[in-house]
């Protein structure tokens, strides 16, 4: 506890009349881009396996939360406690399994339970949809997973994976099918019904596509390095020679 109050003293000193300008300025909505960089970098963090780096970018992810806590600590809203406090009963309420005398088979029965409580609380009890708490602003296929999640645990879901992928060759024929003003449309068909699979098969759709992103950008750096090597450019290349370079980036 001692160092989250140090922590929470050193912002507070940076908010202070005597503090740092910059820190001085920032409000909820100027800070918002930065809880979202931090996120970010916590998770390539992770994705590099790189735990020295992952604690110091969930160090500049907390310095958010903390900076938050103190704005609205200086508008009388609620303080760095109340957040933690919060937080803290809402574990504990939702995990009456661990922490009261609730029985429960497996994990289905915990997400139901889960979700039954969550209806009962003062920040649900407006919800017109167990989709409302899906924030609209969340990256698209972590959102589509997140939709399809919560759909699934009151039992709108395929029963077999076998059915996602009948579902998926359905998508690409009416994609193939499509008029150039449907072709966005069934497009994002594809790619909801492929989140459905990953989601299926225990993958993170997100991540699935991160790293294939990297492994491309790995091997295309190559073939930019070999390219400079004999001083040549993508132009000056054919289709098969690039074809060549791209195998050999794979074989590496």
């Amino acid at each position: 506890m001692d160092e989250f109050n140090r922590l929470l003293d050193t912002i507070r000193k940076l908010r202070a009349p005597d503090g740092c300008p910059w820190d001085r300025v920032q409000t909820h909505d100027s800070l918002k881009p930065y809880l979202l960089e931090e996120t970010y970098e916590a998770l390539d963090a992770l994705d590099k396996k790189d735990l020295p780096l992952f604690q110091e970018e969930l160090g500049d992810l907390l310095l958010q939360i903390v900076l938050h806590s103190v704005i609205a600590e200086e508008e009388n809203n609620f303080t760095f406690a109340d957040v933690a406090r919060a937080i803290a009963d809402k574990m504990i309420r939702r995990h009456p399994h661990v922490f009261a005398d609730t029985k429960v088979s497996g994990q289905d029965e915990i997400w139901q339970n889960w979700e039954q409580i969550k209806k009962t609380e003062k920040s649900q009890q407006s919800a017109q949809s167990i989709l409302d708490s899906v924030p609209r602003s969340l990256p698209a296929l972590f959102r589509a997973e997140k939709v399809q999640k919560k759909a699934a645990r009151v039992g709108f879901d395929f029963t077999e994976t076998r059915s996602v992928l009948e579902k998926i060759k359905e998508e690409i024929a009416e994609y193939e099918e499509a008029t150039p003003e449907k072709l966005l449309d069934e497009f994002g068909d594809i790619l909801f019904s492929l989140v459905n699979l990953a989601r299926k098969l225990d993958l993170d759709a997100e991540s699935a596509l991160r790293q294939s992103t990297n492994k491309f950008e790995s091997r295309f750096r190559q073939i930019e390095k070999k390219l400079r090597q004999q001083k040549k450019d993508f132009k000056d290349c054919s289709a098969a020679e690039l074809d060549k370079y791209w195998n050999e980036a794979k074989q590496n």
